[in-house]
């Protein structure tokens, strides 16, 4: 496989830990698998993690050509080929026969440029994705949604027959039913902050809730002094400059007492958070499945969702909401749901419980692929 980072890099995101999960469960099935992947500060070039060799070499811009030369060089020691795209492409299309390679995809760029690059970096990225698709046309792919799969098929105009979704999977145990938690007063933001991913438009749309109930003067109610009281967690790291702009707007909003930033915390201490919270809200531009939905389903906690691709496929308005526009309007309009109305919220909760349950088998996933790429 070729991918840009490796479970080690400094920079791992979940599209490092799937690519652990299935190399890891293809060596265990039997086979020898390698990974070439660029290099970092004080790694070293080769490696071996959870059984599978690893081969680091360039850096996140040079990957690409390293990767390609090497994958053609040593094609006869490979019975496949696993191209894995995250922005930048390795082509091996250019060099590698067909019956050998295939493309791992979790998502697409698209309309992610215009929020991670300054102009006209922007569109220049955009306008080489749409072109480095189309050498795609006659490659069989695996990915992680239907969403992703319908890219796929429409921009790199790959066959709907050639290509296989394997929905991601949460990797710990969940919850029990009567082990779902009594809910606190806070919601939840969990990821990277950055532009693409909009954690400023949750910071947003808890100010219009805030002022939504205010302005209904009924603050006799018990449940209206609570919802009065909600507050924000914001789980994830990003660059300092982006995190300043968002404690900036805390404070131009004067809701600077109702967020609490946690920085970077062990996956058992999110849980812990997420068992808690009313809803974990998630905003991306794009996403390839939208994992943090399900984790936070698995820990009893249902999501409101922008409706977009990837979290279509992890979210639904049974078992949580997709809003009706995405705007920090309808967030906050969800919001006055989840709060006024208990009990649309735990049926929502059970449900979403039961469909992290069917999500719980990374195991089954990779027999699928192996399966697959035996064929």
């Amino acid at each position: 496989m070729l991918a840009w980072r490796d479970l080690k890099h400094p920079q791992k995101g979940g599209a490092e830990v799937v690519t652990d999960i299935y190399l890891k469960g293809l060596k265990q099935l039997g086979h020898e698998a390698t990974l070439f992947t660029s290099r970092y500060p004080g790694s070293e070039e080769k490696d071996n993690i959870n059984g599978y060799n690893v081969i680091r070499k360039g850096n996140k811009l040079s990957v690409s050509l390293h990767g390609l030369i090497y994958a053609k060089k040593h094609e006869k020691e490979f019975d496949i080929i696993i191209e894995q795209i995250n922005t930048l492409p390795f082509l091996t299309p250019l060099l590698i026969s067909k019956d050998k390679r295939v493309l791992f995809s979790h998502q697409l760029c698209k309309n992610v440029w215009f929020y991670e690059m300054p102009f006209p970096l922007s569109y220049i990225g955009y306008a080489i994705e749409s072109l480095y698709l189309k050498f795609y046309k006659n490659t069989r792919a695996f990915t992680v949604s239907n969403s992703s799969k319908q890219d796929l098929i429409k921009y790199a105009k790959i066959s709907q027959n050639n290509i296989l979704v394997l929905d991601n999977q949460i990797d710990f145990k969940q919850i029990k039913e009567n082990q779902i938690k009594q809910k606190e007063n806070y919601i939840i933001f969990c990821g990277r902050l950055n532009k693409s991913k909009r954690p400023d438009e949750v910071i947003k749309a808890l100010t219009i809730f805030l002022s939504n109930v205010n302005n209904k003067g009924e603050q006799s109610s018990s449940s209206n002094k609570s919802a009065s009281n909600l507050k924000l967690i914001v789980i994830g790291t990003g660059s300092e400059k982006y995190k300043q702009y968002l404690l900036n707007l805390t404070k131009k909003l004067n809701i600077g007492n109702r967020v609490h930033f946690t920085g970077s915390i062990s996956n058992q201490e999110r849980n812990k958070i997420m068992q808690k919270a009313l809803a974990i809200i998630v905003t991306s531009i794009r996403e390839g499945w939208g994992l943090i939905v399900t984790e936070a389903n698995a820990n009893g906690t249902l999501a409101i969702t922008y409706d977009i691709e990837g979290l279509r496929d992890a979210n639904n308005n049974s078992i949580g909401f997709i809003t009706k526009e995405n705007t920090p309007e309808a967030i906050a309009e969800c919001m006055g749901t989840i709060t006024s109305n208990p009990k649309i919220r735990k049926d929502k909760e059970l449900k979403a419980l039961k469909f992290a349950n069917a999500h719980s088998n990374w195991n089954k996933q990779v027999r699928r692929l192996e399966e697959w790429l035996r064929q």
